[in-house]
């Protein structure tokens, strides 16, 4: 890719990576997604994504094959007393199982 071998983080999407290797540089690469070069070095070097929180950066983001929105983690539900004697009930019996 680059004359230094940047070592590509585990962050940059398959389809980056192959457009990286075919064009050689991160200019070549920029030029090719129409996105500025700090991104690309960015999420290639440091696994760092653009922000989602506008639509300038959704727009990049779809750009250098990244989902339009990041994922979020959703919070668990509290289990009620009957939610844990079900589960604790069944982890029993399939302990006892052989």
């Amino acid at each position: 890719m680059n004359e230094n071998n940047t070592k590509i983080h585990p962050n940059t999407p398959p389809k980056l990576v192959k457009l990286l290797r075919k064009c050689g540089s991160f200019h070549k690469a920029a030029e090719e997604t129409r996105v500025n070069v700090w991104f690309i070095h960015k999420l290639v070097t440091q696994g760092k994504e653009p922000t989602d929180h506008t639509p300038k950066g959704r727009e990049i983001r779809r750009r250098m094959f990244l989902p339009r929105y990041k994922r979020r983690n959703r919070a668990r539900k509290p289990q009620t007393k009957e939610q844990k004697a079900i589960r604790q009930m069944v982890k029993e019996t399939r302990s006892t199982l052989p």
